[in-house]
């Protein structure tokens, strides 16, 4: 990837973002928050499907709705905004990781004073097989190591394919910008797009 941009006219600069690597464990604690908080007013009252069993009270309600109309991802994501936003732990999980997210945006705003954009892989490895690790939702959420710490400081990124592992799937590269730069990370990714002349394309399997 380096190399391709080097190959678009860019010039390549070290920057130091020390505060990325408590970025996975901040980011999930703050979206299942927001996910909970967020979620519970799909109550099949007055938003979402509803699910009402033969005889059943409100209660018997919101539990049949919730059970039908939220996957085991989401449901998990509930469970864990709902305890992270508890009395008990509020403080020492939620505001904690409010206070990492202000530390990771501060590391991007003074990466920026020495370049426009950041080149990073987009995952730790290739891109493994659909449902390969759904029963492992630890390995799926540490695939986003390095897609995290854009989210949480809130600035536009893009992936974009950059070649085949020695097994033949694919790679990614990701392009973090500025914020409100979205047209600066199109751009770096167009020239990314160009010179990676990613042209494979999975079987089909149906």
């Amino acid at each position: 990837g380096i190399e391709m941009l080097k190959d678009a006219g860019a010039t390549i600069v070290d920057v130091s973002l020390p505060h990325t690597k408590y970025a996975l464990p901040a980011y999930y604690i703050i979206a299942p928050a927001e996910a909970s908080s967020n979620l519970s007013r799909y109550d099949g009252v007055r938003y979402g499907m509803r699910d009402l069993p033969d005889g059943a009270g409100l209660q018997d309600m919101y539990a049949a709705t919730r059970e039908a109309g939220f996957g085991p991802e989401v449901k998990r994501r509930i469970m864990i905004g709902t305890y992270v936003l508890s009395a008990g732990y509020y403080d020492a999980y939620y505001t904690q990781a409010q206070k990492v997210r202000t530390l990771i945006s501060q590391d991007f705003d003074k990466a920026w004073n020495s370049c426009d954009l950041l080149l990073t892989p987009t995952a730790p490895s290739a891109t493994f097989g659909l449902g390969e690790k759904s029963d492992d939702p630890l390995a799926m959420y540490l695939n986003d190591v390095f897609t995290v710490p854009s989210s949480l400081a809130g600035l536009p990124a893009i992936s974009v394919p950059g070649g085949l592992d020695g097994k033949g799937l694919p790679l990614g590269l990701q392009i973090i910008g500025k914020a409100l730069d979205e047209q600066g990370v199109f751009n770096a990714g167009l020239a990314l797009e160009e010179r990676a002349g990613f042209v494979a394309k999975p079987e089909q399997w149906w």
